[in-house]
Parts: structure tokens; C-alpha cells; sequence
């Protein structure tokens, strides 16, 4: 990094009219920071509510270079509000390249965690595993998006609503801000799928819901909670959380009846949810980054997004293995990020353990829990 940057952490609420303005100014001229995620709106809410959250303030001179949103757990960075943050990375210009690398040591961190790393505006990249972002363009409209869908894959879902539509009553659909009552059931079931899939429970530590409840209140028009609910009769089928923030939408957490699986009707929601945003003027569907087999029905890739490790005191970079320890790595994040302590990360880590042995029982009990506290201890480490 050049002479004459500085570094400074700050806490959100602590950003004056100055660096907000820039902020604003460098989302607005670099399209890769359209995510909602960016939002300073979003950002004020996660400062609030995130445990160690901070917003690294980078200047050269007197001059604003650029924004690294962060949340500390001891001498580990990760994006603000992650589990929940599906995209992260600097708030910079496209045709600056900061290191990040850098940026860590100056704010004291010794190594930092990325899932899904816009890298515009910084020099990382290299070693990490790359994806990518997976979004439907729904710009032109819905019908221009179908245009441009398999006709088999379209014609089998109008056949699958015809027959949910027969068999369980008049479908229904509505796309709007969730009352307390609908954030709620999205919260509970959740919850009930993370149990019954033998996942973490990312809501278990308290402020991962208290974020979602307290973006509810944010009532400005073109930012905040949609809920897309898909009814048959007078059931729930499917419903799916998102995040919307100008022209884009980001899905988020989505559930589903399971009872009404024969019918796809995640896929119908998601559809339904499609046409509601391009009837509102939402221009961009998010899907987050992956390449989940069932997204790329839906979406096509966009810019691409890295995931790794930055250690910022060796020239490690990235993250290389075994794409089963990837996935587990993953899920210790997510423990990571939700229990800022780390009595609460080996409790988290030893029911994520329990629950994969009770998931695949050869590994045997014993083994799988030996492995897994290693593991944790391991990856949580301060």
C-alpha cells in the first residue's frame, strides 16, 4: 500500500455526513456495489445489531480511498453480519487496487474470512476459490426473462401449478414487507430445517434474528424486507425472506411445506417471485453465489465472487482442500460468526458435530465428536 494510508476502524454510528456521502458516491459509480448488502441502510442496521462490528475507514491523505465493513471475533476478521451477508467486500472504486492484505494488519487482525468477496477495488483474488454470483435479469421484463428460460423447464411448472391449483384450491401470491407475524413463521421454519437437515441453527445465537426484526421497521420504499408468500386454498406452500435495495432484490431465506413437494413449489414461489419484482421495477434478482444445480434454472452467472482466507501476517492466501473440508470449513464460519465468544463457538461446534454424526452414525460418535471439537478448536481459535 502507498505512503501516506491510513487505516482507522470505527463503529458505524460513528460514519459523519462526509464519509457517508462518499460512500454513497463510490457505491453510485461502481455497479458491483448495487448488492443490498452495500446499502448503507443495511450497513446501519448490521452496525447496530452485529457483535463486533466496525467499518475500517481507508484514507490517503486527506482523501477517502475506501470502506472495508467488518465484524472482529479476536484476531479474526469477517465481513459485517456475517452468516447473513451472502456478498461482502470493499467499498472502493473499480480502478483502485488496495491491499487488503494490508488493510488487515493495520486494523491488528492476524487473518480474515470471505465467502463471497466482491474483489473490485482490491488486489485479492489469487489463491482463492472462485464462484460466482447467480442472478436472474428481469430488466427487460417477465416476459423477456421466460424468453429467455428452457421451454421444458417453464412448461413443466405451469403444469405442476395447475395441479396444486386442482387439488389444494385457488393459488395465490403476494410480495410485500412481512408483518411481525409472517417474519416470525419464516424464523421458526428455518430454524426447523436447519434441525431437520442437521445444519447449524444460525438463529440460535439471538442476533442473527434480532437483525432480520429490526430491518422489518426500515419502512422506506425502495429499500427492505420482501416476503413472497405462495398460497394454496388457505395453506402456506412456500414462502422466501429477501432483501431489497433499489432496482435489486436479493432472495434469502426461503421454506417450504414439505407436503406440497410434489408440486415444486419452491420453484413456483420463485417464479411468482421473478414476475412481482419485474412488475415493481426491480431489475436484478439475486441468488446469491454457488452453483447449486437448481439456481442455474433460474439464473446465469454474473461477476464472479472468491472465497479463502487472508492470512495477514504470512503470504498464505486462499483457501485449497478437499471440497468436503470447504464445506466444513464453511459451517464452522458460520459458528464463527454467530457466537462471537469462544465458549459459544465450541458449544456451537459440538452440536454441529453431534448432529452430523446422528446425520452419518459409521462415523461412529466417539470419532465424529473427537474430530469435530479438534476441528472447532482448531478454525474458532483466537
Amino acid at each position: 500500500m502507498h505512503d501516506g494510508v491510513s487505516v482507522k476502524a470505527v463503529k458505524v454510528r460513528d460514519l459523519g455526513a462526509v464519509e457517508r456521502a462518499r460512500w454513497n458516491a463510490l457505491r453510485q459509480a461502481n455497479r458491483l456495489l448495487d448488492s443490498p448488502y452495500f446499502d448503507l441502510r443495511f450497513i446501519d442496521v448490521a452496525g447496530e445489531i452485529a457483535p463486533g462490528a466496525a467499518i475500517a475507514v481507508i484514507r490517503q491523505g486527506d482523501e477517502i480511498q475506501g470502506f472495508l465493513p467488518f465484524q472482529r471475533r479476536g484476531a479474526l476478521i469477517q465481513p459485517l453480519a456475517a452468516p447473513m451477508s451472502d456478498i461482502h467486500g470493499l467499498i472502493a472504486p473499480a480502478d483502485t487496487s488496495l491491499d487488503l492484505t494490508d488493510i488487515l494488519r493495520r486494523l491488528g487482525a492476524d487473518r480474515a474470512r470471505f465467502g463471497g468477496l466482491i474483489a473490485s477495488g482490491t488486489n485479492a483474488g489469487r489463491g482463492f476459490a472462485v464462484r460466482h454470483a447467480m442472478a436472474a435479469d428481469v430488466s427487460a421484463g417477465f416476459a423477456a426473462y421466460e424468453a429467455g428460460r428452457s421451454a421444458g423447464f417453464l412448461k413443466d411448472k405451469r403444469r405442476r401449478l395447475r395441479m396444486l391449483e386442482r387439488d389444494h384450491g385457488a393459488v395465490r401470491f403476494s410480495f410485500e414487507r412481512p408483518t411481525p407475524t409472517m417474519l416470525d413463521r419464516i424464523i421458526a421454519g428455518k430454524r426447523q430445517q436447519l434441525r431437520r437437515t442437521h445444519q447449524y441453527d444460525i438463529f440460535a445465537c439471538g442476533w442473527t434474528g434480532a437483525l432480520l426484526k429490526r430491518l422489518a421497521e426500515v419502512t422506506e420504499a425502495d429499500f427492505g424486507l420482501r416476503l413472497a408468500v405462495l398460497r394454496a386454498g388457505d395453506a402456506i406452500v412456500a414462502a422466501e425472506l429477501g432483501l431489497t435495495s433499489g432496482d435489486r432484490h436479493h432472495l434469502w431465506f426461503p421454506i417450504y411445506d414439505n407436503a406440497f413437494a410434489r408440486y415444486s413449489p419452491g420453484s413456483l414461489m420463485t417464479l411468482a417471485t421473478l414476475r412481482a419484482a419485474a412488475e415493481q421495477g426491480i431489475a436484478r434478482v439475486d441468488f446469491g453465489p454457488g452453483g447449486e444445480a437448481y439456481k442455474h434454472d433460474f439464473a446465469e452467472p454474473a461477476e464472479p465472487v472468491f472465497e479463502g482466507m487472508i492470512h495477514a501476517r504470512s503470504p498464505v492466501v486462499g483457501r485449497i482442500g478437499h471440497p468436503g473440508l470447504i464445506r466444513l470449513s464453511r459451517r464452522f464460519d458460520g459458528i464463527t460468526a454467530c457466537e462471537p465468544g469462544l465458549v459459544g463457538q465450541v458449544r456451537g461446534a459440538s452440536s454441529f458435530v453431534s448432529a452430523m454424526t446422528r446425520r452419518h452414525p459409521r462415523i461412529g460418535a466417539g470419532v465424529g465428536l473427537g474430530v469435530g471439537i479438534g476441528l472447532s478448536l482448531t478454525l474458532l481459535a483466537d
